[in-house]
């Protein structure tokens, strides 16, 4: 019940910054040709330093990830579990190239950047900490598990292309970001407090742009809700009730409640964005991933606070 009346009110916050986006771009002041050049600032320059901040402010350290390598193991598992609900998803509803890329790689690549990361740094501050952790393994292995789900039986899915796209997926700012932040945390290298607070304070408004730019993409998306409508609440039924509880259940045997409630809200989270630009990229069912995208994102606003209020009574 504590954790619900703390996600209840975040998530009603976040929907009015995702109806204040839709707004936004509906009367045209986010028009729609400048949404993927924000896009790119949140993730590039935002969040990678929102991801310096964390790791300057909680003193974590390269030795951080070697103390908390059960967390970063059960973090692995609850991917493994997400793959899983995925495949066994897809045989079910009896999904086939191309929808089954999205539901497949959309049940394993979540919406970290855009909200978790606000999520656990506005309400679970105490929490913070495991932020640059759980970064570095989700990029590792949504960019590599995930994007061969994405990719699975395309023509640009294996040789040379396919390395690219995993090379340059992996090479991101999030990650380069984290890598270098942890070098200097590790050296005890003291940066100057003008630099640090702006590193901070360029971080601090990637929640807020981010949930606006989520409403506002909302507003642009293709949205044909009838087409494979059973099988797109059946991925949301999976992929934030069923696997996110499951998650919860199996790990707190082994990192204890608090950690596998983080655990679980990061398996609970709705299909990350990109989704629908990988089905571009690969040639894919554009309108059935921006489905899953859109529903799962709306939805996430009753999901999350939902798996919340179960988990008061396992």
């Amino acid at each position: 019940m504590q954790l619900f009346s703390v996600i209840m009110p975040k998530m009603v916050y976040f929907f009015i910054l995702m109806a204040l986006g839709f707004v936004l771009a509906k009367i045209g002041m986010i028009p729609k040709p400048v949404i993927p050049t924000l896009s790119a600032l949140v993730v590039r320059v935002f969040l990678p330093c929102l991801q310096m901040g964390l790791v300057f402010e909680n003193g974590t350290t390269f030795g951080t990830f070697l103390e908390q390598s059960h967390f970063a193991l059960m973090q692995l598992c609850a991917y493994i579990i997400l793959t899983v609900f995925g495949l066994l998803g897809a045989a079910l509803f009896r999904l086939r190239y191309p929808q089954r890329n999205s539901f497949t790689g959309g049940m394993v690549g979540g919406n970290f950047g855009f909200l978790f990361v606000p999520l656990i740094v506005s309400s679970f501050p105490a929490y913070q900490g495991f932020i640059p952790i759980m970064a570095a393994m989700d990029t590792l292995y949504v960019w590599t598990v995930g994007l061969f789900l994405y990719s699975e039986g395309t023509s640009g899915s294996g040789g040379k292309g396919f390395l690219q796209m995993l090379r340059k997926r992996l090479l991101n700012p999030m990650l380069i970001a984290i890598l270098i932040s942890l070098c200097i945390s590790s050296l005890h290298i003291t940066l100057p407090r003008p630099l640090t607070d702006v590193i901070s304070g360029v971080g601090n408004v990637s929640g807020t742009i981010g949930m606006m730019l989520l409403g506002a993409n909302i507003c642009f998306m293709q949205k044909n809700l009838k087409a494979r409508a059973g099988s797109s609440l059946g991925f949301v039924f999976l992929r934030q009730l069923a696997a996110p509880l499951t998650v919860f259940l199996l790990s707190r045997l082994v990192v204890g409640e608090s950690q596998a409630l983080l655990l679980m809200l990061l398996a609970g989270i709705p299909t990350m964005t990109t989704t629908g630009l990988l089905a571009i990229e690969y040639h894919t069912d554009v309108d059935y991933a921006s489905n899953l995208v859109f529903v799962s994102t709306i939805l996430s606003l009753a999901t999350l606070p939902l798996i919340a209020l179960i988990s008061g009574y396992l």
